[in-house]
């Protein structure tokens, strides 16, 4: 019955990590393709139900890959206050 052994399957990737929430759509862009420029992929989720009458309005989240969160967090994070002159 070796014929029927099964390939164990391989790890599930982890889940996205959020690393960043934007007041409403055209924030989110901005904040994503800082990120996708420096080639670390993203995704926006809307934090809240839809509604139609105001389709860009409302918080997002943007969520990227678990081992690209500490890179994602330092290109987003602002610079600490003893560097600005």
């Amino acid at each position: 019955m070796s014929w029927l052994r099964r390939r164990p399957r391989p790890p599930a990737p982890p889940p996205p990590v959020r690393v960043a929430v934007a007041s409403h759509q055209p924030e989110a862009e901005m904040l994503a393709a800082m990120l996708r420029d420096v080639g670390i992929p993203v995704m926006i989720r809307r934090t809240t139900f839809d509604v139609p009458d105001m389709l860009a309005a409302g918080p997002r989240e943007l969520l990227v890959p678990a081992d690209r969160e500490l890179e994602a967090r330092a290109m987003l994070d602002p610079l600490p206050d003893d560097t600005i002159t």
